[in-house]
């Protein structure tokens, strides 16, 4: 399913509208348990609570016939079901824009953009909304009932304000913990259909809460609330106390029985609470600390859940996007590395690479097809171009045995360096062994592909080893790595030369003088080159000793 639009996957509707419809179930009952249990709540501690009014209905309920106690029981069960059904009403109003669009998935209907755009703000509004207008009920309703009590029974003043004041309070914590319940709820279930790809944190009009506001309203709800609660009880019974002859061993006992209640209840309800907002902070910082580590463990495909626009949501959008940087860095790392030398990737990716080039010591290599025109024009342009891969592919694998880099391939050339950008000092030999491989390899690649009837190739390779400056090069916007300076070029005449001489590998004296092993040479003597001022003495590369 995309949600981000108004069109949809009609393939996967089925099992979205089972998961939504199990969503909204979870709502209702919610939204009915946490009104229930406050109002359980309630009555728990009117029962506990030594006042005449209290005293007097419980007292009442005692002395009635068994048809009387069933006709209270009724009485309280039809007042819980009223009391319950408000809330269940109003979260039925506030998922309005869910079920229809449930009702056009069941239709196999694509939903417009502005419904599922208000569904998407409704789900991440809907704690808020819901315990704002719950709330509203548990001030409202006790009101209307002390009110009525006031005027049917003579109510005295303060037993009414302790009624709606605590009737608040308790109401108070219970729309505490039903925001909660209802955001892990949508985190499970709504949040993860409507959000598939994170981003709540970009959502118009919605509500946000951040993490700070959480614990200070963990505080609220299990300290402060539950001490106004039992200072709301002492100051109404200090109003009774007066004049009404009990003793001060009762009225202890009284006391102390309704804070043991009280503080059972605070204990419950702040433990609650205090599993809810932690769960709501340590959850979504579990999951990046899973996704940390499976990308520690090279699993670039591993995505950050989101399922809050506060400051963890926004933590694991951008935890996402660095998780795809990481991937398309990595993929940029292998396919570079099919473009240039792993160490040539590996030192430009690093920027270990000055911009302005650094001067070392190295052998360049220069290798160029003979007769390699002729193939052309005779043959397709994709026959060419295999050719030449294959071709390209036996003499890379020679030099790159011997620790040389591939710099480019240039028509059917190529300029290969041993000794930078990684430094070693047996440059030179490696770069007449690797020459020696390539000599074998292109006898190989001949003998290959010979029995397919393909012709005969033939190169010439030249050598020489001295200073050069290795560095980037080329434009801002594209660099590309490249050695600059007279042993590039003398290397590169030495290639054409093999052109005039009829040879195939020819190496310079400086590479000569650099050698360890032993060789077979042919000294040609000195060579002027073209471009270059100076003589050359140069020898023929024959063989190993």
């Amino acid at each position: 399913m995309r949600h981000g639009g108004c069109h949809a996957d009609h393939g996967s509707l089925p099992l979205e509208g089972r998961r939504v419809r199990a969503a909204l179930r979870g709502y209702y009952w919610i939204a009915v348990r946490a009104t229930l249990v406050g109002l359980l709540v309630v009555a728990l501690l009117d029962l506990f609570t030594p006042l005449d009014f209290f005293l007097l209905r419980w007292e009442l309920f005692r002395e009635a016939t068994p048809a009387g106690k069933v006709l209270y029981l009724l009485g309280a069960l039809v007042w819980l079901g009223v009391v319950c059904s408000l809330p269940y009403l109003g979260m039925r109003q506030l998922l309005c824009p869910v079920r229809e669009l449930l009702a056009q998935w069941r239709e196999d209907e694509a939903p417009p953009e502005g419904l599922l755009a208000c569904a998407r703000r409704r789900v991440l509004n809907l704690p808020f909304v819901f315990s704002a207008l719950n709330l509203a009920m548990w001030l409202a309703v006790p009101s209307l009932v002390a009110g009525a009590l006031r005027l049917l029974l003579g109510l005295d003043l303060h037993t009414l304000v302790l009624l709606v004041v605590r009737a608040f309070m308790v109401g108070m914590i219970a729309s505490a913990i039903a925001f909660f319940l209802v955001e892990a709820h949508s985190r499970r279930s709504l949040i993860p259909m409507f959000f598939p790809q994170g981003h709540l944190a970009d959502e118009p009009g919605t509500i946000r809460i951040p993490i700070s506001r959480r614990i200070r309203l963990l505080f609220l709800s299990g300290t402060v609330l539950p001490g106004v609660i039992l200072l709301a009880t002492l100051v109404a019974m200090q109003f009774e106390v007066e004049g009404s002859g009990i003793s001060a061993a009762d009225y202890g006992r009284d006391i102390l029985v309704f804070t043991v209640v009280l503080c059972v209840y605070a204990f419950a309800s702040a433990l609650f609470l205090n599993y809810l907002v932690c769960c709501s902070i340590c959850d979504p910082v579990k999951d990046m600390l899973a996704a940390v580590q499976r990308v520690g463990q090279g699993d670039y495909q591993v995505r950050v859940p989101v399922v809050s626009n506060d400051e963890l949501g926004q933590l694991g959008d951008a935890g996402n996007a660095m998780i795809r940087g990481l991937a398309e860095r990595q993929l940029l790392h292998e396919q570079f590395g099919k473009y240039v030398t792993p160490e040539i990737r590996d030192h430009i990716l690093s920027g270990r690479i000055p911009l302005n080039g650094e001067r070392r010591q190295a052998t360049v290599l220069f290798s160029d097809l003979r007769g390699f025109t002729s193939f052309v024009e005779e043959h397709p342009p994709e026959k060419v171009m295999a050719y030449l891969r294959a071709y390209f592919t036996a003499m890379h694998r020679a030099i790159r045995t011997h620790r040389g880099l591939v710099l480019q391939f240039v028509g059917d050339e190529i300029e290969a360096v041993f000794g930078v950008p990684v430094p070693f000092a047996e440059h030179t030999e490696a770069a007449v062994r690797a020459a020696l491989d390539m000599r074998h390899a292109l006898a190989r690649f001949n003998a290959r592909h010979a029995r397919g009837g393909m012709p005969p190739l033939a190169h010439g390779i030249g050598l020489h080893t001295g200073p050069v400056l290795a560095g980037n090069s080329g434009s801002e916007q594209q660099n590309a790595y490249a050695l600059i300076g007279s042993t590039v070029n003398v290397a590169s005449r030495l290639q054409d030369l093999t052109k005039d001489e009829g040879w195939d590998i020819l190496v310079s004296e400086q590479v000569v003088r650099r050698l360890t092993g032993s060789y077979r040479l042919e000294r040609i003597g000195p060579r002027r080159l073209k471009n270059y001022s100076q003589p050359v003495v140069v020898y023929r590369l024959i063989d190993r000793a």
